[in-house]
């Protein structure tokens, strides 16, 4: 089971995958952010209260091999908002 603190560590730590394209922008991708992202749907699905909140979360976690570093940016986001306003 993975608490919502931890979550958000093991998001923080795929910043070390973060890679920059031939035209500057940042690309995040693999195995690891959709393990990530699959456990974040997961946990909102256990835990989330707010609907709106729950559904943002996988609607971004849906095809991370487009905008893969904007959606993963918007799930950490959304996880950090949860965790601090608990």
């Amino acid at each position: 089971m993975h608490t919502l603190k931890h979550l958000i560590e093991e998001g923080e730590s795929l910043k070390s995958s973060l890679q920059l394209n031939d035209w500057g922008g940042k690309i995040l991708e693999g195995e690891d952010l959709e393990r990530w992202s699959a456990k974040s749907v997961l946990y909102m699905d256990e835990h989330a209260k707010n609907e709106f909140l729950n559904e943002k979360l996988k609607d971004n976690a849906r095809d991370l091999s487009e905008n893969g570093y904007k959606k993963y940016i918007a799930i950490l986001g959304i996880l950090k908002a949860i965790h601090e306003y608990e």
